[in-house]
């Protein structure tokens, strides 16, 4: 009898103490809400760096596409300038307004159709994911903005100052787009002329992504042509090459 009684005793001490082990065991909800607290805080912390990180990436990768497709401009000029040469402004090519928008019909490596050619709106393709055309839905087609400066002669043969931009082709879902710097900058768009190198991911697709200008040679190679064009330019009385 003594024997059971001290049993049944050894056994409830042992049950109490699983029992006190079980209640202590694992988290609290106070200790898990608290970790996850610290965690959201931690993540709100570096989330920002990250997505700019990644924004600037990805602009940086755009920029590498403009400069590809202004050099495929210049280059398809160069080869024909009788039928590739946009048209003549009558402007500084830093003043040049930005090209209609709305729409986009283009095939690659040609001018597009819509917006219609015109001064301002001549507008070159250069496919970037394969389809053969630029779209206004593709993140990877370029649209360049090409533009002629001469001060004193059409004939595009004599040679001529070629302004290029660079835009996204989803940049033509905008109503409007930027051009040149504007005395009374908007929102939509600032002081600056083209698209910042440190952006988000998306950034203002109304600016431009390139900007350059370059020298288009007169065909019959004639220094004298380029020396001339240059001095009217600067508006010299005397022409240095003579």
């Amino acid at each position: 009898m003594h024997n059971k009684s001290l049993k049944h005793k050894i056994d409830d001490a042992v049950t109490k103490v699983i029992l006190q082990e079980s209640d202590q065991s694992g988290y609290t909800i106070i200790e898990s809400l608290v970790a996850m607290i610290v965690v959201a805080v931690l993540m709100s912390a570096v989330a920002p760096v990250i997505a700019l990180s990644v924004g600037t990436r990805v602009q940086a990768r755009r920029v590498e596409l403009a400069t590809q497709a202004a050099k495929s401009y210049i280059d398809w000029v160069r080869n024909d300038i009788a039928s590739n040469t946009p048209n003549l402004i009558v402007v500084e090519l830093e003043d040049a307004p930005a090209p209609n928008s709305g729409g986009l019909t283009c095939n690659d490596n040609q001018y597009c159709t819509i917006p219609a050619p015109a001064i301002y709106n001549d507008l070159y393709c250069v496919d970037g994911d394969g389809d053969g055309n630029c779209t206004n839905d593709s993140l990877t087609d370029m649209v360049v903005q090409g533009m002629r400066r001469h001060p004193n002669s059409n004939d595009a043969s004599l040679g001529y100052a070629l302004g290029v931009r660079v835009y996204r082709a989803d940049a033509f879902q905008e109503i409007t787009l930027c051009g040149p710097a504007l005395e009374n900058p908007t929102a939509l768009c600032p002081t600056r002329t083209q698209q910042s190198t440190i952006t988000n991911a998306i950034g203002n697709r109304r600016l431009p992504v390139l900007q350059l200008t370059t020298e288009i040679s007169p065909t019959q190679s004639s220094f004298q042509n380029l020396c001339d064009r240059i001095a009217s330019e600067s508006g010299a009385t005397n022409n240095p090459c003579e």
